[in-house]
């Protein structure tokens, strides 16, 4: 080995899709950032971006000569029920592709690792894995790799030993302020700017919502883990300084939430001045007041996306949001007032969903201030460790939990394939609205 570096790591981000924008791949930045700080020499395998794979990667591969691959997958499958795609092949095409031209040790991990670990070192043949939050564990793997040492004993780790398949109890990072940043650096930042998709990071862990289709709460807890508005700045202006980037999102699943915590950020960026502009995945109808929304827009934020989900009270109760159609409107009237856009996102055909409740959710959002855009999602997918889960078995759209791997989706018994088809039509000739598949 070189001095001063223990191994060469090569992370692949085997995420292609694209529709209708490709996503900036976060968790492999952060895990690459990790592998950085640790001393090792890294380089990334980006395959969003590559014209033929295979060859692409058997080129970057006899180059590099990795000791070790970590692979990322971000999905198992996307669409709905009569409209799907399954990623797996494609998964599997590449870590065959790996397989063929290097004998280095594949360690899987990503988001749509976290939820099917087993399932996916069956699918694909492989020995090993890593679940949960990888900044922590991935370096752990590799310093146990190059001792000598046990790395079945990691937190997280999912692994084939004796024809068995074995789960090791994931752990979570408590000081997230300790973490190392995100090697933005090893990406072509301009190439996924250009295309719409901006760098993104991460300002906390954890979920107490519970809602009945999100896996969320399970995978990362139920108590908010959070890093300090200075943390989450110092981070931005990483970003900045990493590349011709001017434009960032937070990829929080409730930025919001805890309202405190939004605040303090906001505050800190208005304090620094750095003339960036941003977004973020998910704003919550609540705390949404005309303060806040100007608060937002005075830190820069230019687009606020809502997560609105439904705009009907029993569904939102079916979903455990825990917020009104009143909370809704007050969030999207104040953001009209202080002239911040708005982009609302919808989510239909859960349990309990109608003809009914889908007509309330329309007039709810028809009614009130114009959106720039209103993202809507028909028909649920269905991952281990869901709520849905239960309604999806007795409404016989699961049979067994193995069809979850395959790409189990739920869409409401009482919504037609004809009823649904002439939604999809309906929402598509409505001005800035779009039917969303992914």
């Amino acid at each position: 080995m070189d001095t001063g570096v223990i191994m060469k790591v090569l992370i692949v981000s085997s995420n292609r899709y694209q529709v209708p924008n490709p996503v900036f791949p976060i968790g492999p930045a952060y895990v690459a950032g990790a592998a950085v700080e640790a001393g090792h020499e890294v380089e990334v395998f980006d395959c969003c971006f590559a014209e033929n794979v295979a060859i692409e990667l058997e080129r970057g591969i006899s180059r590099f000569n990795p000791d070790v691959i970590g692979f990322s997958i971000r999905n198992v499958s996307t669409g709905l029920m009569f409209s799907h795609r399954s990623f797996r092949q494609e998964v599997k095409e590449i870590t065959d592709s790996i397989r063929r031209i290097s004998s280095a040790p594949i360690v899987l991990g990503g988001p749509g690792f976290n939820n099917f670990g087993c399932e996916w070192l069956e699918y694909l043949g492989l020995d090993y894995g890593i679940r949960g939050e990888a900044e922590l564990t991935f370096p752990i793997y590799l310093r146990l790799l190059e001792e000598g040492g046990n790395i079945h004993g990691i937190p997280g780790s999912v692994f084939r030993k004796d024809d068995r398949i074995y789960e090791v109890h994931r752990e979570f990072i408590d000081d997230l302020d300790a973490t190392p940043f995100p090697a933005f650096y090893l990406f072509d930042l301009e190439r996924y700017v250009k295309l719409g998709a901006f760098p993104a990071l991460s300002t906390q862990r954890g979920c107490s919502f519970c809602c009945s289709y999100c896996p969320r709460s399970f995978l990362e807890g139920t108590q908010y883990r959070l890093k300090s508005a200075k943390r989450v700045v110092d981070e931005v202006e990483h970003i900045r300084n990493t590349g011709k980037v001017n434009m960032f999102y937070f990829a929080d699943n409730s930025f919001n939430f805890p309202i405190s915590h939004a605040e303090d950020i906001c505050l800190e960026l208005i304090k620094r001045k750095l003339e960036m502009e941003w977004t973020t995945d998910c704003l919550l109808p609540l705390g949404m007041t005309e303060g806040f929304c100007h608060l937002l827009k005075d830190a820069g934020c230019t687009l606020a996306i809502l997560a609105v989900e439904s705009g009907s009270a029993k569904m939102l109760k079916n979903m455990n949001r825990r917020y009104s159609p009143e909370h809704i409107k007050e969030a999207i009237e104040n953001l009209k007032k202080v002239g911040l856009p708005v982009c609302i996102t919808l989510l239909l055909g859960g349990p309990g969903e109608t003809m009914e409740t889908i007509s309330e959710t329309i007039n709810l959002i028809d009614n009130l201030p114009e959106a720039q855009m209103t993202l809507v999602t028909i028909g649920l997918a269905l991952e281990h460790h869901m709520g849905i889960l239960a309604d999806a078995r007795r409404d016989c759209q699961l049979r067994e939990d193995s069809e979850l791997f395959e790409g189990a989706y739920y869409l409401s018994p009482e919504l037609s394939k004809n009823y649904v088809e002439e939604l999809i039509d309906y929402i598509r000739a409505k001005p800035n609205w779009v039917f969303f598949e992914s």
